[in-house]
């Protein structure tokens, strides 16, 4: 039993020692030369059993929450301030968030987190009592239905408000749960144009965000609950326009919001409820404002965030700003961080504000302090990890205009050690509607990239959301073409400065990104080598055909895509769908998909396989049965990834790091 034993193991240390050597001659000259990082194990990235971060105060400021592993699976922590006991609890894996993935109730005992079981985005909300046996109360267990956390309960209480589509799926109701008699009522019920309910900081009923006519792209109203029951209109707002309300106070009459009314980009604003009036409380000449932070249960938001190359969070509360920088200072002397951090913002607070924790986020660390007002006391909370600057590379923002005379930000990671022209990653975000922004090193799959020996590249192309109505819609009709041409002179702008080498060049993406990769090789605008494809778009009319019943965004999909009822904007649409143009792809392909999504149906995926199958194209495809729109389960992760890193060591001459064993660990629940 001991040589079988002993042999296992061997064979095990053989496998887990296998790896592609670098076979890109920048690669093999750094290596010769001994300035490659380490090789980091896959399990690093994908299933970090070291990892606790993501620290929330309870509402009394005296215990923590964090997440962390539980033995294989995910799980959440609690201890006291101060120390003490931990106590773990094995959650599994938790959803994609629409809100908080997990948060204390008011009453500092009950922690209620989401969960997403199938990947069809059919979140459900738990909750248990973190000061007994982990038993949690499965709080929206209907299947098919989907929910979601909106706003705590009364102070002390363990009540909290969530919003669910369980009696009309194309809308959603407001309910109030009790944890502690586990029980729901119902509180108000949508009338099927209901996009958003709003809790007031006197924890009831405050007010709603509504459609005014049922279909898509109507104008809206921010409409506030008055003492008769009565809903009056505050705000109006058009389908284009940006009108996200964060808190609304009745009794100072305010609301604060993001908004761009009346204007190019979103700016932090309060409300006057009974005139509608804005007060701009801060704006940017260059980019959309994204978040603002707010003391936990009232009061006026306390600073903000605005990312235009490296963030920056800016602090309207003074005094507070004063501290944080007192904090961060006093942690620097102690060793706590490395070096001063780009940039500072607040992660949690107490009820009474006397204790928040505070990110300080720098180019190789992210540090979560807990700040103490009453005695000035700083600590850190998470582990420091000081291997990352040797391990892992710095990202850097970049801005180049392109050749119709825009302006397209993006970043870019070099690989450690490498200083010439590197095999390249373009990869491409989704939505369009969203953004790139810029990270932190840590052990994340674009650190992966770089550690292997690419450099990677993101680029926010026109129709991205994040720098201004024109540069979203920028992107109309366009997605096929102007906006592929700002990803390939992005591309090409990371080539003319040296960092790129153009004969080893793949592209990766998901959704649209996906879609983006398989119009990469389809226009060769570049010689891709390879590409990477997750859950992407490959039929637009049939993406839009089986929208999910509680998206409320369809005049969008319709104004720059086509509508798939008009035949000829049907034509158009699926001459701009990759179907169209499987000859055209000759690249090596490696395709990734979730049974379960609902955003892309797996069978734009299969179609794309078997299109280039019969072809006779080079395609690999992997499909999870377990999974949707986003693999996030650590097995499957570990899984997809291992492929892409050895597809792309295979056609850019990258570094694989071969075999982990946590390939066979048994899958999380």
């Amino acid at each position: 039993m001991r040589r079988t034993a002993f042999l296992w193991l061997a064979t095990l240390t053989l496998l887990a020692g296998c790896a592609t050597p670098p076979r890109h001659p920048a690669l093999a000259g750094a290596e010769a030369a001994g300035t490659l990082p380490p090789l980091v194990p896959m399990r690093r990235f994908v299933a970090n059993i070291d990892y606790a971060g993501g620290y929330s105060l309870s509402p009394d400021g005296a215990q923590l929450v964090w997440s962390q592993a539980v033995g294989t699976d995910s799980g959440l922590a609690v201890r006291a301030v101060h120390g003490g006991t931990v106590r773990t609890f094995a959650t599994g894996f938790l959803a994609r968030p629409v809100g908080p993935i997990y948060t204390w109730l008011p009453d500092s005992r009950h922690i209620v987190y989401l969960k997403d079981l199938r990947g069809d985005e059919n979140t459900h909300l738990h909750v248990f009592d973190s000061s007994r046996d982990f038993a949690p109360w499965a709080v929206t267990p209907w299947p098919g239905v989907r929910s979601h956390f909106v706003a705590h309960g009364a102070p002390g209480s363990a009540k909290f408000f969530f919003a669910s589509n369980r009696r009309d799926r194309s809308t959603l109701d407001l309910y109030e749960a009790d944890a502690e008699a586990r029980s729901i009522r119902e509180v108000a019920r949508s009338d099927g144009k209901v996009l958003n309910w709003f809790v007031g900081t006197d924890n009831q009923l405050a007010a709603r965000f509504r459609q005014l006519q049922p279909q898509d792209g109507s104008d809206g109203a921010f409409e506030v609950l008055e003492a008769d029951g009565r809903w009056r209109t505050v705000k109006l707002a058009g389908g284009w326009d940006s009108l996200w309300i964060h808190r609304v106070d009745r009794q100072a009459g305010k609301a604060w919001a993001m908004s761009n009314l009346g204007r190019e980009r979103n700016a932090l604003v309060e409300i006057d409820l009974a005139t509608g009036a804005e007060k701009v409380l801060a704006a940017h000449g260059e980019v959309d404002l994204q978040f603002a932070y707010y003391p936990r249960t009232r009061g006026a938001p306390v600073g903000y965030f605005a990312d235009a190359g490296y963030p920056t969070a800016n602090w309207l509360d003074t005094a507070l700003g004063a501290e944080t920088e007192r904090a961060v200072q006093r942690a620097m002397e102690r060793g706590w961080i490395p070096e001063r951090p780009r940039f500072v913002r607040p992660q949690s607070a107490s009820d009474d504000g006397q204790r928040w924790v505070m990110r300080a986020i720098g180019d190789f660390d992210d540090a979560e302090l807990l700040l103490d007002r009453a005695t000035g006391e700083v600590a850190r909370l998470d582990r420091p990890e000081p291997e990352k600057r040797e391990l892992l590379s710095r990202e850097e923002p970049y801005a180049f205009t392109t050749s119709d005379g825009r302006k397209v930000h993006g970043y870019l990671v070099r690989p450690r050690g490498v200083d010439k022209p590197a095999p390249m990653v373009v990869v491409i975000h989704g939505g369009p509607w969203v953004r790139d922004s810029w990270q932190s090193a840590w052990f994340t799959s674009t650190q992966m990239l770089a550690n292997r020996g690419y450099a990677v590249l993101n680029v926010n192309y026109r129709g991205s959301w994040g720098y201004g109505r024109d540069f979203m819609m920028a992107a109309k009709r366009a997605y096929a073409t102007r906006l592929q041409q700002d990803i390939a002179e992005a591309a090409q702008w990371a080539v003319d400065r040296g960092y790129a080498d153009p004969t080893r060049m793949a592209v990766l993406g998901a959704s649209f990104g996906g879609y983006s990769t398989l119009m990469q090789l389809a226009r060769k605008d570049h010689d891709w080598r390879c590409g990477v494809d997750i859950v992407g778009v490959a039929n637009w009319a049939r993406v839009i055909e089986n929208w999910p019943p509680f998206w409320r965004n369809r005049h969008m999909f319709h104004a720059f895509y086509g509508d798939p009822a008009v035949p000829a904007e049907r034509a158009e649409m699926l001459a701009n769908s990759p179907v169209s143009h499987l000859d055209r792809i000759t690249a090596p392909l490696l395709v990734i998909h979730g049974a379960n999504d609902i955003r892309v149906l797996r069978q734009d995926s299969d179609d794309v396989v078997a299109g280039l199958r019969a072809l006779g194209r080079p395609v690999e495809y992997l499909s999870f049965p377990d999974e949707g729109h986003a693999v996030r389960r650590w097995r499957n992760r570990m899984e997809m990834w291992r492929r892409v890193e050895d597809t792309l060591a295979a056609c850019l001459g990258g570094r694989s790091a071969g075999w982990d064993f946590y390939e066979i660990m048994p899958p999380s629940q």
